[in-house]
């Protein structure tokens, strides 16, 4: 666990997501952000650490450590930016083309299949890559970590200048029944596993996974050892 000591010139954005507002900290080479919802910090280490036992890449999700910061609670994670690149998000990406919330055109669409196809279209055609396979790798995720909150600024691309590809994955905090909004603890852990709602293309994990096809393999072996 780290202990840190941060002080407000060190914040570098306080910006809205659907969970509200979140501060984050920029100091040295790590990214800081504070618990808000429950127990996000040691969800982001958790998941991180169980992702080491996959065979995603290492370059493929942010690694994250728990601890306090200012003596609360949270999470930090090194920078994986170069100095030449630049993450954009999907959300940000679309708005900045057409000066619309993406999340909200493809919710006027009927079809799961149809908002997937609408969205990797858009990108292949704005950015010259395909994410389906990156789309596949973070939504097999979410469907084991329970993670309620993938919404399309917690989807990005790096730009480096003259080439996109996909980012690693990050935000992960509201999973593993802590910080969703879906959970009651009226209901045993069965049933709140089944109140799960997904992100962003479907409320079902299940069926957004059975389309793209499961994206990571396990070595439960090792991980379990």
């Amino acid at each position: 666990m780290f202990s840190e000591k941060i002080s407000k010139e060190y914040i570098v954005k306080q910006q809205g997501t659907s969970e509200g507002t979140q501060i984050k900290y920029k100091k040295g080479d790590y990214w800081y952000k504070k618990d808000k919802s429950g127990c996000e910090g040691l969800v982001e280490y958790l998941v991180s650490n169980f992702l080491r036992y996959t065979n995603l890449n290492a370059e493929e999700y942010v690694v994250y450590e728990y601890g306090t910061i200012n003596g609360e609670k949270g999470c930090r994670s090194k920078k994986f930016l170069k100095s030449n690149e630049e993450l954009i998000t999907l959300y940000r990406l679309y708005f900045n083309e057409y000066g619309r919330d993406l999340s909200q055109v493809i919710n006027e669409m009927d079809e799961m299949e149809e908002r997937i196809d609408y969205v990797i279209r858009f990108v292949e055609k704005s950015c010259g890559i395909n994410i389906f396979e990156y789309l596949k790798k973070v939504l097999t995720v979410d469907m084991i970590i329970l993670n309620e909150d993938r919404h399309l600024n917690n989807l990005a691309l790096i730009f480096d200048g003259n080439a996109f590809k996909p980012s690693p994955i990050f935000d992960n905090g509201l999973s593993l029944l802590t910080g969703n909004r879906s959970v009651n603890w009226k209901f045993p852990v069965s049933d709140n596993v089944k109140r799960m709602v997904a992100r962003p293309f479907s409320g079902s994990h299940e069926k957004m996974v059975e389309y793209f096809g499961k994206g990571l393999e396990i070595d439960a072996e090792s991980a379990l050892a």
